[in-house]
């Protein structure tokens, strides 16, 4: 079974009719078929039917060999720039209306909700209430404004998390680049996601949080930014610095087992290192559908790679249904 755990989806009905806080809503455009979805930190504009309509998202996972996938909210509908009780109440909105896609297509969707993170304490909250309606995971972003995951404040979160057992679908947020550089748009996507990534995932090792929170699991997007490159000169500053052994046990790298990572990295000769860096029971398959910067081919990217059929099985899906205990 082909199971795809990176892919965004928009409840348009429960965006454009958000009840309370409607002021505060995105901005909706759903004209001949195409959406387009503005927040306070990005667009998707000319989105086709597959992103907000079931049906015709179930023929794109035929086409691309997807036997069940998660979906998930788009980063930029997180809604962590917001006063913390319009965040939840958009969190809600998009958990019950992400569930509500999964009860009734249980054999093509899991359902990952979000959470108000800059309300910790309502992020606990919302997280038990995804738990019970039956969501198998939270989709977070890499920080909280300025405040890093590493963050002491969010610690909470992280146990509450670690109890209810659920996976943690980590996706960088976009934002804060010169919106006049006609390369933004580029680099944004391309480097800025996956440097905030790699940033966010080695401060938490370096903080030991994964010594903390031995039961935590994460699943990074995009491959895990750049740290399966970065992780052994990350290696050889642990062998040079004492500090850091006071606070990790291990070398960095030997914390790459706590993690899942998507294949999304575009090239099958850099999804063969990431598996052999990471190791083959760590990695899964992710579109990031129906996104333009997607992967739509990871199937037959992860077909074509060089292993066993046993590890293969496990990238397709065997790991996914592991971190999702299904």
């Amino acid at each position: 079974m082909n199971i795809d755990l990176h892919s965004h989806y928009f409840p348009v009905e429960a965006l454009q009719n958000p009840g309370k806080y409607s002021a505060r809503a995105p901005k909706l455009v759903l004209e001949n078929g195409k959406l387009s979805v503005t927040s306070q930190i990005g667009s998707r504009p000319g989105l086709g039917a597959g992103a907000y309509d079931p049906s015709a998202r179930i023929k794109a996972l035929d086409e691309m060999e997807i036997d069940v996938q998660a979906i998930s909210p788009s980063p930029i509908l997180l809604f962590y720039w917001e006063e913390a009780a319009v965040a939840a109440h958009f969190s809600r909105r998009q958990n019950e209306a992400i569930q509500d896609v999964v009860r009734k297509h249980p054999d093509r969707f899991i359902g990952f909700g979000s959470v108000p993170l800059q309300s910790v304490a309502d992020s606990i909250v919302i997280a038990e209430e995804a738990k019970s309606m039956g969501l198998k995971g939270l989709e977070i972003g890499n920080a909280v404004g300025d405040r890093p995951l590493d963050d002491p404040a969010f610690e909470p979160f992280f146990e509450a998390a670690q109890r209810l057992d659920m996976l943690l679908f980590v996706h960088p947020l976009e934002g804060g680049l010169d919106a006049d550089d006609p390369l933004s748009p580029v680099l944004g996507n391309v480097l800025q996601f996956t440097f905030r990534t790699t940033m966010m995932i080695e401060r938490m090792i370096l903080k030991g949080m994964f010594e903390k929170y031995p039961n935590l699991r994460l699943c990074l997007s995009h491959g895990g930014g750049l740290l399966a490159f970065n992780i052994w000169r990350l290696d050889h500053s642990y062998g040079l610095r004492p500090e850091l052994k006071k606070v990790l046990p291990r070398k960095p790298s030997e914390y790459l087992k706590r993690l899942y990572f998507d294949t999304i990295v575009h090239a099958v000769s850099a999804l063969e290192y990431l598996v052999k860096a990471v190791g083959a029971d760590r990695v899964v398959i992710g579109t990031d559908y129906p996104m333009a910067m997607g992967d739509f081919d990871c199937v037959r990217k992860v077909k074509a790679l060089q292993l066993p059929d046993i590890e293969r099985d496990l990238v397709l899906g065997g790991n996914a249904a592991r971190a999702l205990n299904l």
